[in-house]
Formats: structure tokens, sequence, C-alpha cells
């Protein structure tokens, strides 16, 4: 599906080029020079994040909107026919219904009516197509208002935009400065490149800052040769003015954005920028009465160097782990590009097979979260995936630290709420996981069926299980399909019978106390203390399945697989329909290199729970391991089946 996407993304790219071409060509009446300004737009880098990014097709459908409406208008001076008006007036209201930026394409049209007449001297007429233009624009700016209300500026934070955490008038101006010229000197040189730049990649600018001069006399040149090379009908003038009016609203200069720097920004103003130098080359070999064919070798080197950078960008862009990983490799500065690959440090542990491996990694990814939050320490989402590592090694206490840190500073946020939660369920807190899950279910009714599931394990293992049954069998009769669901009510049900069995097979409520503290010993991480504490309780009742089943998970963290093995076995010989310790079986067994044993666990697994989708999950990764592509697009496809998809 995603790559259909990123079909269609080219398909719109390319498009817009040809359409460039004939908007250049009605611009400027001349083969060669459309042709060279076309063919350095096709292949510069900047554009690699809007082609590659799904997301930022707005752009490119704004960009090919507002070339035909410029298109359709020129036809419309041409031939004064008003069908071509209203074309264009059509196209520029899907412009700015694409992307509101494009508003300011409005200021164009007098330039280009200027531009194409034989006149000279500016005229106040040259604005009198805009009365048209102004009634899409306002009929946009009224559907945002209804749709979205008065205040039209989302809140940001810091790390989206980092001017919003520089209260100094002084510094604030200084880094807006130095952000436009940022932008100048990524369009010229466009290395290197980065799918972020936010804090900390661009730090507070002074005016004691040679960079912020240079920035600012930049744009006092450009904006004085503007001026006098408009009034003149200069054709780099022309192409510079458009880049400045494009850039207006996403430059940051006059109003903050959602973010502070970002090359999709770019895409649009690189047209401008590209007129000028090419223009600017134009001028060099006319100086010196080289044939005008000549400008395309002119262009050459600089076409070159753009066209490599963009394919070995473009490759960058291949999916999010090869991304973040390239872009934090090659600068570590921005907190976002950090986070991002502490997450993706994450999801390889998760994915790896080989316990020491899978903890190696979750301690890196760690370990650059904590860069992040020393940093920058109110960065919610550092903390919430720290907890989320930190629950994977089974170190409750810090999960637990950088939860409740997230949750302070956030203001009531689900996605923080619902991680606490998990990690008061896996810490041996189930009853402030209630709290959390069931204020959840009241305030966030899009992810229903995850609250209810949550809120039914934290009250079985509170062992209130009236309550977990009556949670689960709501899931059940709301959400049918969860792929969970009746293992949940399958274990609820097996530990009532566990607890009322005959006198022969019963547990004793000492003995049952017994295993309970053991089990809170093991999910609050302490794993000496719940072994010691399940060999006694095995003692006086042998035949308690689930202790077996968790001394073998305390086996398998230490390795001791043999051990994990012989005690799983015996877990599944006093209780053979629980089709999870197949599962753990299973796992086990890969990780003591027997696959042909774990394959059989799992697909054992399989037959008593077919709904179960981590004995599906686990195939997959192995097929895919050993590259049976076959069997691996097996496991995919149930997976997706599972998951109606």
């Amino acid at each position: 599906m995603a790559s259909n996407l990123h079909k269609m993304n080219v398909l719109y790219y390319g498009i817009a080029l040809f359409f460039t071409f004939i908007l250049l060509l009605k611009l400027f009446k001349n083969k060669i020079i459309s042709l060279s300004i076309s063919l350095l737009f096709a292949a510069h880098p900047i554009h690699t994040e809007v082609v590659a990014n799904i997301k930022s097709r707005d752009e490119i459908l704004a960009y090919l909107f507002g070339t035909l409406m410029l298109i359709l208008y020129i036809k419309f001076k041409e031939s004064t026919s008003k069908k071509y008006l209203y074309y264009s007036l059509a196209l520029y209201f899907l412009a700015v219904l694409s992307k509101e930026s494009t508003i300011v394409l409005l200021a164009f049209l007098p330039i280009i009516d200027y531009f194409l007449s034989s006149e000279k001297g500016f005229k106040m007429s040259y604005f009198s197509s805009l009365k048209w233009f102004i009634f899409p624009a306002l009929l946009y700016l009224a559907l945002q208002r209804i749709v979205i209300g008065i205040n039209l500026m989302p809140k940001m934070s810091e790390i989206d935009n980092m001017l919003v955490g520089i209260p100094n008038f002084s510094e604030n101006l200084a880094t807006r400065i130095y952000i436009v010229g940022l932008y100048l000197y990524k369009m010229l040189v466009p290395h290197p490149l980065f799918y972020d730049y936010s804090l900390d990649y661009i730090s507070k600018k002074t005016f004691a800052s040679f960079e912020v001069w240079l920035s600012l006399l930049a744009i006092i040149a450009l904006v004085y040769f503007i001026f006098k090379g408009i009034i003149k009908k200069n054709k780099i003038a022309f192409g510079l003015f458009f880049m400045f009016i494009t850039f207006a609203l996403t430059c940051n200069l006059f109003i903050a954005i959602g973010a502070t720097f970002a090359e999709r920004f770019a895409f649009t103003p690189s047209l401008g920028f590209l007129i000028a130098l090419v223009f600017l080359l134009y001028l060099l070999i006319d100086k010196f009465k080289i044939k005008q064919v000549y400008l395309l070798f002119f262009i050459l080197p600089i076409l070159s160097l753009y066209s490599f950078k963009t394919i070995t960008r473009n490759a960058n862009w291949k999916d999010n782990e090869t991304l973040f990983t390239h872009d934090y490799l090659q600068s570590s500065k921005s907190l976002k590009i950090q986070n991002n690959y502490g997450a993706i440090l994450y999801y390889k542990a998760k994915e790896a097979t080989d316990s020491i491996e899978r903890k190696k990694l979750f301690l890196k990814s760690i370990a650059v979260l904590d860069k992040v939050t020393n940093d920058y320490d109110t960065y919610i989402e550092a903390y919430v995936q720290k907890g989320v590592s930190y629950l994977e090694i089974k170190n409750c206490e810090k999960a637990l630290v950088n939860f409740e840190k997230a949750k302070s500073i956030a203001v009531y946020n689900p996605v923080v709420e619902a991680n606490l939660g998990i990690g008061y369920i896996n810490c041996g807190k189930p009853q402030e996981a209630v709290t959390i899950f069931s204020k959840l279910l009241n305030y966030d009714k899009s992810k229903e069926s995850y609250y209810l599931k949550h809120i039914g394990v934290a009250h079985f293992n509170i062992k209130n299980l009236d309550s977990a049954e009556y949670y689960f069998s709501r899931l059940k009769n709301d959400y049918p399909n969860d792929a969970e669901v009746d293992g949940y009510i399958k274990l609820v049900a097996d530990y009532k019978n566990s607890t009322s069995a005959t006198p022969k097979q019963s547990a004793t409520p000492t003995q049952n106390a017994q295993f309970d503290a053991a089990y809170k010993l093991f999910m609050n991480g302490d794993k000496n203390g719940a072994e010691k504490a399940l060999q006694e309780s095995i003692k006086s009742n042998p035949n308690h399945a689930m202790s077996y089943a968790v001394l073998g998970l305390i086996a398998d963290e230490k390795q001791n697989f043999p051990k994990a093995i012989s005690y799983y076995k015996k877990s599944i010989a006093l209780n053979p329909n629980d089709y999870r310790i197949f599962y753990n079986l299973g796992n086990t067994y890969l990780k003591n290199k027997n696959d042909g044993e774990a394959i059989k666990q799992f697909e054992k697994c399989i037959a008593i729970e077919p709904k179960y989708i981590n004995s599906y999950k686990s195939l997959e990764l192995y097929y895919k391991s050993v590259n049976n592509i076959q069997k691996q697009n097996y496991f995919t496809q149930k997976i997706k089946e599972l998951e109606g998809k």
C-alpha cells in the first residue's frame, strides 16, 4: 500500500514538472532557458522529502494546482477569454485547499501582468485581476474558520518550533533571520539534508553571531535587488520575487509556524531561486557572446551534483529505520532525531531473537533517550519510550519513574496515561492500573477495546475474577473480532476452575496465597525472590501448573534454557490446554537453537487457540530469518487477517 502511495507521489511530481516547463515557456518564451530551469528543478535534492514522504503530498498538489492556475491566468491575459479566468480561479481554490500557504500567489499576479506587458512603468491597472482571486481566498478563510475555529494557529511547543522557547525579542528576531539565511544556503548548497531541523539542530542566535549578519546582509541585498530589478523587468529579480513571496508564510520571519525549518517549505520557493540562478548564468554567457544553447552545458555540473545528491538522499528515505538511523549518524544534534533513533533501537530490540542482543539494544535505546531528557527535561515522548524499554528489561522501578515523569509534565494525555497503566500492571500495581484505565475508558472512546482489555487484565492480577470476567465479556460482546479476548476469557475460567477443583486437585487458600505472593515478586522484577517462593509453593502444591510456567519464564530470562524447557513441559502436563505455555516453550526452543521443536510448539499453540496472534508473528519472523519467503508470506497474511486489515 505504502509503495503505491509513493508511486502516486512520483506521478504527481512528474506531472508537476511537465507543467512547470509549460509555465516557464509561457513566462519567458524561451525553450533553452525553460528547459534549463525545469531540469534543475526536477533534480534539486531539497525536493527529496516532498516526493519520498507521503505526508508531503499536499506540497506537490498545491504546487501543481498553483502552476496550472498561473498557466491558465496567462492564457486568460493572452486571449481575454473569461473561461480561462474561471479555470484559473478554480485551480487557485484547489491549490489553497491543498496547502494554505499558496494563498500568497495572489501577490504574484500583478507582477506577471507587468512582466508580460509591452509597456514601461508599473501601473495600478495590473492589480485589476486581484478582485477575482480575492473571492476564493476569502471562501477558503471562511471555510477554515467554520471547520477549525477562530484560533487558526495550533498550540506549539519548543520541540515543534524552537522560536517558541526564545522570549527575548532581539534573540528571537536574530534566530528568525538566521533561519531565512539557512533556507537560502540550502537551496544553493543542499548538503547535508535531514528530515528534522528542530531543537537543538538550530540553536538560539544573537546579533553577535556572524551567521546572523551574513543572513541579514543577504536578505537586504536580495530585497534591494528585487525592488530595483522588478521596475526594469529583470528576470533574476522576477525569480527572487517569486521565491520570497512563496516563502512569506513558511520561513518563520513574519509568523511562527508549526516547525522551525523544513526542506518541504523550500519546494515551491526553489523554483524562483532556480529562475534567478539560470538567468544569472544566461547573463554571463550572453556577456561573452556564447550561443544560448550552451547554457545547458553550463548547468551540467550543477545538474550532475544535484542529481547525485538526490539519488543518494532518496535511498535514505527507504523506510523509517534507514532514514532515522542515517540522519542520527550524520548529525545527532536534533532532539527529535535522537528521540526517533531511540525508538528505532527499541523496535529492533523487539524483533531480535537473541536475548543478549535484545537487552543490549534496549539499553542502547535508553542511553540515547537519556541524552534527550538530559538536554530537554520536558520531552514527554522520550520519557515514555524510556519507560517502555525499561519494562522490556524488567526494571520496573525505572520504568515507573519515567512514566510518572511524563505524566507530571503532560496535560492529561491518553498515550502517557495508557503507558503508565501498563507499567502498573507489569510492576505489581494493578489497582492503580484499574484507576487509570477506567478514567481513560470514559475519556477516550476511540480506544475502548484497548482499555477494556487492560482493565480486565488488571482485575485478574488483583484476583477480582468476577470483575475481570465482566470486562473481558464486555470486550467479547462489543469487539468480537479481537484476537486475544477468547484467550483472556479462558484464562479467567481456568483460574476459577483451578481454585474450585475437587479436594484432590485443589490448592488450599494458603497455597494460593503462596503463589500470589511469588507472582507479585516476579511482576515487581525480583526474579530470585520469586524463584525461591515458587520452589516453596510447589513443595506444598506440586500440581500447580502456573507455578511451573512462571519458573519457566524465570529460567528463560536467566538463559538456562534446558531448565526452562523442563518447567514448561511440567506445566503443560498439568494443564495441556494453556496455549500460552506452548508459545513460551516455542520461544525457548528457538533460543536453544532447536528450531524444529520451536515450530511444533507454535503450531500446537495455534491448534489450541487459532486467534493468538503472537504465534503467527513468531513463525513469520522465524521464516523470515531462514529466508523462506513462501511461509513468511503465509504467516504475514494470517496476521493481517487476525488484525482485520
